[in-house]
């Protein structure tokens, strides 16, 4: 099908004031509820698993599945778009954080259990660090060394691959998450109710922080858990976004949504005016999000909106134009998905109308120079005209 329609903008902004990168979301964890629930800068859930047993931490992952700590379970599992199990790790002892490594590994933090592990795809464990003081989050490392924050214990340590301290910092009162970026670190401390980037950043007088994280525009994600609220604060410390009215919210990543890949069109590039002509548009979209495509055809018609007939990550659409005048026009489209990121453009040109094709049979002149070859002049008077033409 095909719509006309006014260009949409390519940032969207919250009615608080925030600046989301176009088509972000934010997922978040309520770990009371029983779900995780991907939402929009208005806070319209987009995506959500339900039926839960005490979520404790989610991540997406490159491949669009949702990585979720289920600790009720006791166990981590991955799950896809519409929320199949595809893979999980059983028999854990209270896990209240996951992370996939570069490796394909999986780094589980195990509360009651407390250790951190490594676990290959297989749920073989290839690596841990025991005997830690009630763990409730780990981050690997660049130099494979592994950050781990001990929550009764008030402090943060980084262990080598053989489990001994390189580094710590202590006296932290209640740290439950961590977050490297920019060879700095945040700090969320539950009991101390702040959140802070050692010596230079804090927020305090927070409601039961349990997880932060520094978003690409300079503000900071905060998770108030007692509060049943997420914020976004500025470098002030002003709110400028916020999600209320959560069950335990424990967890939250804002998703930097990518746009979808420029699409190409495919058709004639010549023809003749006042004739219709399909052109096929095909573009994918690595997040698997439903798209579309808007077309300008390069001459004073509006903008048309092309939907594809399969709109599942990846899609083919096609459109009929013709051209009123002669000339050379350069059709354009981009591809927009869902959350209103936008692709950028691909091209095609096409010449109205085209050039008239001349097929002259050869051995018919050759037959008419032997048969009447006083009639030569004639003919190169005759031919030379046709090719002026």
């Amino acid at each position: 099908p095909v719509f006309t329609i006014a260009m949409p903008t390519s940032l969207e902004k919250s009615s608080s004031g925030s600046n989301w990168q176009s088509g972000s979301t934010t997922l978040i964890t309520e770990s009371l509820a029983g779900r995780v629930i991907e939402i929009d800068s208005s806070g319209s859930i987009v995506w959500q698993k339900t039926g839960l047993n005490v979520p404790k931490d989610a991540e997406r992952l490159g491949n669009g599945n949702t990585l979720i700590t289920e600790s009720g379970m006791s166990r981590v599992i991955e799950v896809d778009n519409g929320g199949n199990i595809t893979w999980e790790k059983n028999g854990l002892n209270d896990p209240v954080d996951a992370e996939r490594l570069g490796n394909g590994n999986t780094l589980i933090t195990e509360h009651m259990g407390k250790k951190v592990i490594e676990v290959d795809s297989a749920g073989n464990e290839v690596w841990n660090k025991t005997d830690l003081y009630a763990p409730k989050d780990a981050e690997r490392l660049d130099n494979g060394n592994t950050l781990i924050v001990e929550y009764t214990g008030g402090r943060i340590i980084e262990v080598d691959n053989s489990g001994n301290i390189v580094w710590e910092i202590t006296g932290l009162d209640g740290p439950v998450d961590v977050e490297i970026f920019d060879f700095s670190m945040l700090i969320t401390e539950y009991l101390g109710g702040r959140v802070f980037e050692g010596g230079v950043w804090e927020i305090t007088g927070l409601d039961g922080p349990a997880d932060a994280e520094r978003l690409d525009n300079g503000n900071t994600l905060i998770v108030e858990y007692t509060g049943g609220r997420i914020i976004e604060v500025d470098n002030s410390g002003n709110i400028v976004w916020e999600k209320t009215g959560l069950l335990g919210p424990i967890d939250a990543e804002r998703l930097n949504n990518e746009p979808p890949n420029a699409p190409t069109i495919d058709g004639p590039t010549n023809g003749r005016v006042g004739v219709k002509y399909e052109y096929t548009f095909n573009s994918t979209d690595d997040d698997g999000h439903d798209f579309w495509y808007r077309v300008d055809w390069g001459d004073d018609s509006p903008i048309e909106i092309v939907f594809p007939s399969n709109p599942d990550g990846s899609g083919v659409a096609k459109a009929n134009h013709s051209w009123d005048a002669k000339g050379t026009y350069v059709i354009s489209a981009s591809t927009l998905d869902i959350h209103g990121a936008v692709s950028k453009w691909g091209y095609l040109e096409v010449t109205m109308p085209k050039n008239k094709a001349f097929n002259f049979n050869f051995n018919l002149l050759s037959w008419l120079f032997e048969r009447f070859p006083q009639a030569f002049p004639i003919l190169k008077k005759v031919f030379s005209y046709i090719w002026m033409i």
